[in-house]
């Protein structure tokens, strides 16, 4: 039976991990967290990205263009 209930937590990464995973540079990344584009927290010194979030956004721009 499915716990329809159960909240997945949601995928965090350091801006360095996120660019290697997505191929995508650490300077553009820390740009769109510096303009609040996409979702993030502040842990200490270091910003963590909401992955999935930042997957959808890039999503999101790819729909817009088209």
């Amino acid at each position: 039976m499915t716990d329809h209930n159960t909240i997945s937590n949601p995928v965090y990464m350091s801006i360095n991990d996120a660019a290697k995973t997505s191929g995508m540079s650490a300077h553009y990344i820390r740009d769109l967290v510096k303009e609040n584009k996409i979702k993030h927290v502040k842990s200490g010194m270091k910003y963590l990205i909401n992955y999935p979030k930042m997957m959808d956004y890039f999503e999101s721009l790819e729909n817009n263009a088209a």
